[in-house]
């Protein structure tokens, strides 16, 4: 059976697999905290989605491993999308990427009020051409 807390956390990746950002409302309190690559708080966040969305509109995450700890909520995700917008500087290519992340809540009351949030950024910048490929030896 599934805890209230890893359904929250569930509800996260649907929201913005459905490009629902603005929704974030549902399962963030409007004080969150955030952490790395979450922004500081709920709007930060917010921004930092809508400006990934704009170069990988197409963008869907698969929870593939949700761990729980008393409140606490680890999420391991993979990341599927199409480079279609400038990202890092670099044009859009029309590549598919594929990218882990790395998520974890702290959920009360059945809300979101603490996201640290880590992505596989090398991974993307490799796969979108930004980065040099190796010399041959």
């Amino acid at each position: 059976m599934e805890t209230t807390e890893k359904a929250v956390a569930r509800r996260f990746y649907e929201l913005l697999d459905d490009g629902r950002v603005d929704d974030l409302d549902e399962v963030c309190t409007t004080s969150m905290k955030g952490h790395a690559g979450a922004g500081a708080d709920l709007a930060e966040l917010k921004a930092s989605w809508r400006g990934f969305t704009e170069s990988f509109p197409d963008l869907r995450g698969e929870p593939r491993y949700l761990v729980q700890e008393g409140d606490l909520v680890s999420t391991w995700v993979t990341f599927t999308a199409t480079h279609e917008g400038v990202f890092a500087g670099v044009p859009a290519s029309g590549r598919k990427i594929r990218f882990a992340g790395w998520d974890l809540m702290r959920v009360r009351d059945g809300r979101i009020v603490e996201l640290t949030e880590y992505c596989d950024l090398f991974t993307v910048l490799s796969q979108i051409g930004a980065l040099p490929t190796a010399a041959p030896a």
